[in-house]
């Protein structure tokens, strides 16, 4: 762990400029090109948003200030979340509750296993509980990422087993012919059993179907959830942005207060209508960007294509050169990312406030 973190600080950028439209220039000049874009323009979104809790509170602000809209990068995957969970419910767990109370594990919702590298990660079970405890469903690729029990299953089969396993409890029928015996047999026999689901923005379908089962089955033995977002803290914009508007992601502000639009406001829709977006990314140096007639940067120093945009401004990454807080996919436990080096780059918090009071 310790040789990934310094890996991470080794191989980035501290000679990063800020520019405009691809000339490199001092941090005041680019500042000032954003207050005469902001001037300009009469319409903003705010995207991205990949960042620590403090930076997103502040493009929170920054947004309010300037009644605009703002979402997430991952706003399908929290959309998926928000439609499933509103349709059925259920009980979520903490990740240092599942640590520490789980004794089955079931994965769903990616057809690789590599996808939960990052949850084994920061599991840290050894080996013998992983594979007493920890179960796969799906395809099998990815086999040597993990030693725990992997239950091969194809994409147009995973609905038929889930539904499959739901009716072998019911009838606390075990065949161990089945190709599903130890799922079953393990859930029977555990007392703290906890699906994990892997969201991404294809998945709907599937959410839908692994929340009715939990649902179904919690009508007979408790069965927890832990959803999985991955590494660009989704959860802690959710977190952030229900605490300020009341709202989980895809927010407008206006003079009436903030509203909520989550499949209207999403770039690949705005770009044709709203003029300047403003794009604030910490932990990706190549996002995909659907790009506005006016488009600023401001975030990841070793981003890639920093000539694409009218303004980009390099800042400090949580747990390179600055420290931070990221909330883990539970909505309540949260990560402290600690700084390594130190660097020449101002936060995102600086950068929007320095934005606000030219």
């Amino acid at each position: 762990m310790l040789k990934q973190k310094n890996k991470k600080a080794d191989n980035y950028s501290l000679k990063s400029s800020p520019m405009i439209k691809g000339k490199a220039v001092n941090l005041k000049e680019a500042i000032l090109e954003i207050t005469k874009i902001l001037k300009t323009s009469s319409s903003i979104h705010i995207d991205g948003m990949d960042c620590d809790v403090s930076a997103i509170d502040t493009a929170l602000r920054f947004a309010e200030k300037k009644k605009c809209s703002i979402n997430h990068k991952s706003y399908e995957k929290i959309n998926n979340l928000y439609v499933a969970f509103q349709k059925f419910g259920g009980s979520l767990v903490s990740l240092n509750e599942l640590k520490n109370r789980s004794d089955f594990v079931l994965l769903v919702g990616g057809d690789d296993i590599s996808v939960f590298s990052e949850f084994f990660e920061k599991l840290k079970w050894n080996e013998d509980k992983v594979k007493k405890s920890i179960f796969f469903l799906g395809s099998g690729k990815g086999k040597d990422k993990t030693k725990c029990n992997i239950v091969e299953s194809k994409n147009e089969n995973i609905f038929h087993d889930i539904n499959s396993i739901y009716v072998k409890l019911n009838e606390k029928k075990i065949i161990k012919k089945d190709r599903l015996h130890k799922i079953i047999s393990a859930i029977l026999n555990s007392n703290y059993p906890t699906v994990v689901i892997n969201i991404n923005e294809h998945n709907l379908a599937l959410m839908l179907c692994i929340y009715d089962f939990v649902y179904s089955v919690n009508k007979s033995k408790r069965l927890k959830i832990f959803n999985f977002f991955g590494s660009d803290n989704a959860a802690g914009f959710i977190n952030t942005c229900v605490t300020k508007t009341g709202f989980p992601n895809a927010v407008i502000f206006t003079e009436k207060g903030p509203e909520y639009e989550p499949y209207q406001i999403k770039s690949s829709i705005l770009k044709e209508n709203i003029e300047l977006q403003i794009y604030i990314s910490n932990f990706d140096n190549n996002p995909k960007i659907n790009y506005f007639n006016k488009n600023i940067f401001i975030g990841n120093p070793n981003l890639k294509k920093k000539n694409s945009f009218d303004v980009y401004i390099p800042s400090q990454t949580p747990g390179v050169d600055k420290n931070g807080i990221m909330v883990h996919s539970d909505g309540i436990s949260i990560e402290k990312l600690n700084k390594l080096i130190d660097s020449p780059y101002k936060s995102i918090e600086e950068i929007l406030t320095k934005v606000l009071v030219s």
